[in-house]
């Protein structure tokens, strides 16, 4: 029986040392992450009850499902194109829909 170990050609031992690095996270990108969620989250219950808001008037409710998407992109088209932070805004909240776009049905039809 064979007592070694066989490790590719380019391994590199890392002493105790080392392996601190190698660990990763910091108290920063803790703090980062929670607030990239509390952003996202924040977007989110935006993107909704702007849309919830859209969906109540009757007109922009009428035709086809088409139709109203058409009609909603170009109300948030016009929302963008009026300053930049309203575009930013704009592209998290709608990715962020879009991209709950289950849990979003769920909450515009309910």
């Amino acid at each position: 029986m064979k007592k070694y170990m066989e490790l590719p050609a380019d391994y590199a031992v890392l002493s105790d040392d080392e392996m601190t690095y190698t660990t990763g996270g910091s108290a920063v990108g803790g703090v980062v992450t929670i607030v990239g969620v509390a952003v996202l989250a924040s977007s989110y219950v935006w993107g909704i009850s702007q849309a919830r808001d859209w969906l109540s008037v009757d007109s922009n409710r009428r035709g086809n499902p088409l139709t109203v998407m058409g009609r909603a992109m170009d109300a948030i088209s016009d929302d963008m194109s009026k300053s930049p932070s309203n575009f930013l805004r704009d592209v998290v909240s709608t990715g962020t829909v879009v991209a709950l776009a289950p849990l979003s049905a769920l909450l515009l039809i309910l």
